[in-house]
């Protein structure tokens, strides 16, 4: 117990050294809101895309897929989806906030925490079971980004044609798709692209969490502090369960259980913020969710781990 929760503290702090970094530069007027406003769109439109396009890539697809698996993997994804636009629309009464609590709500920190995590539960740099997560979850959660900030910021009105538009205009979903040939077909990266795209993909977190911690706004958080409650609620205690229960139910491995939980009980990506201040949402009640789902995950990634442990699943 104690050395998950030393783990999850050596995990989760980083972020939050990072965020206040951010915050104190943004604060001693290092960053201005010029600055901000176009690192953000360096993030959103370069950084981002570039390093999903070669995690991707790097995903070795055929050794990973099991179709069980797969099916519970999208199940999961889409259930959560609904259950997170649902509780947006009974919990959050104001209707300019409904987007960020929502997107809050599904979508988890995986790719920063998440594979993190389970490198260490099984002591290895490689789980076979986080690639259909890369391949499937992580396009899923862009695209179902999408969708809602289309719906939500975009007059209210379903419009299939301009959601398939948002869809295939957004930058990290095109670097997905593009990257999945590469993934299936096994297809080696020339080095120099390879090497280019990495330097991106080490710097992309550390600009996207100082970019998050520069637009803390603490009295925004203040306010939103019951609202940024109910999202903690849901995203780390409500969702991992569900998850945690469709994975036991269809009779998956244990390391696939593990890895559909942990998927489930991620605190908000720093993505939140990103796309949902990006197109039209808003960005402090986004920001501030990051920030306090962040907090709490501290604590509830180790309740997590321990009760897997207990269950004989690790």
């Amino acid at each position: 117990m104690l050395e998950n929760l030393l783990f999850s503290l050596n995990m989760s702090l980083p972020l939050f050294i990072l965020l206040g970094l951010g915050y104190v530069l943004a604060r001693k007027g290092l960053f201005s809101d010029d600055y901000v406003a176009r690192t953000t769109n360096l993030v959103y439109y370069v950084m981002l895309p570039a390093k999903l396009f070669l995690d991707i890539c790097e995903t070795d697809l055929t050794a990973a897929f099991d179709l069980r698996y797969v099916e519970v993997t999208v199940a999961g994804v889409v259930v959560q989806f609904i259950l997170a636009w649902l509780c947006a629309n009974l919990l959050c009464r104001d209707k300019s906030k409904q987007s960020a609590f929502a997107h809050a709500c599904f979508r988890g920190n995986f790719a920063y925490l998440g594979m993190a995590l389970l490198q260490n539960i099984y002591n290895s740099d490689t789980v076979a079971s986080t690639a259909v997560i890369l391949a499937l979850v992580l396009p899923l959660y862009n695209i179902q980004g999408v969708i809602l900030m289309t719906v939500k910021e975009g007059g209210g009105g379903v419009r299939v044609g301009k959601i398939l538009l948002g869809v295939l205009k957004n930058p990290m979903v095109l670097a997905i798709l593009a990257g999945l040939p590469f993934a299936y077909f096994q297809i080696e990266l020339p080095y120099v692209a390879s090497k280019s795209l990495s330097y991106l993909q080490t710097a992309t977190s550390t600009m996207a969490l100082l970019v998050v911690g520069a637009s803390i706004k603490l009295d925004a958080i203040r306010e939103d502090f019951p609202l940024l409650l109910r999202v903690s609620g849901i995203k780390l205690l409500v969702m991992p369960a569900i998850w945690g229960v469709m994975a036991v139910a269809a009779g998956l491995s244990a390391e696939q259980v593990v890895t559909l939980t942990i998927v489930g009980s991620m605190p908000a990506a720093v993505n939140v913020y990103i796309i949902t201040d990006k197109l039209g949402g808003n960005g402090k009640t986004a920001c501030g969710a990051v920030v306090v789902t962040h907090l709490f995950s501290l604590f509830t990634m180790t309740g997590v781990v321990f009760i897997l442990r207990s269950a004989g699943l690790i």
